[in-house]
């Protein structure tokens, strides 16, 4: 995307969704994946599931190598390249790519879809909706949040089924 693509984006969303209501949705949707996860554990704690572990490890293992791999790219986010303001309250520079919030999201719901189908289709479409107000909001361009994703689609393939 262009800067004058973000910023008619950014525009759009300030007018017609607000600010405010943006970074409520925002946080909603990962307050709601996270009580998913934390919920989804605690009953197979309490069930002395043995999925507890991989449900546990491999969302985690992940979410460090995305986040090294992140540190190696270094590369930055739209609101660093075309001087713009984020509508969403950040100031970090770099670590744009890929999306650790939408890889967070989606690695999360390959995990509750792996114990339950319905909420694991639930939970990734709040990380559908996360990725797009990561763009529209200026933080990440599509490929961050689409490389997030498919990561966490991989990973968790891998992790819940192949391994």
């Amino acid at each position: 995307m262009t800067k004058n693509s973000y910023q008619k984006c950014m525009d759009w969303t300030e007018r017609n969704i607000g600010i405010g209501s943006v970074r409520l949705m925002v946080r909603a949707l990962t307050a709601v994946t996270a009580a998913i996860y934390c919920v989804m554990a605690a009953f197979l704690l309490v069930g002395r599931d043995g999925r507890l572990i991989r449900f546990i490890l491999v969302p985690a293992v992940g979410f460090v190598i995305v986040t090294l791999f992140r540190k190696v790219v270094g590369a930055k986010r739209p609101y660093e390249i075309y001087d713009l303001t984020p509508l969403l309250n950040k100031d970090t520079k770099a670590n744009s790519f890929p999306s650790r919030h939408v890889f967070s999201n989606m690695i999360i719901a390959a995990a509750v879809f792996w114990i339950n189908l319905p909420l694991g289709i639930a939970t990734g479409s709040c990380g559908v909706a996360l990725a797009v107000f990561r763009v529209i909001t200026g933080v990440h361009f599509p490929k961050d949040v689409a490389a997030g994703a498919v990561i966490a689609v991989l990973f968790g393939w891998i992790g819940f089924y192949l391994i």
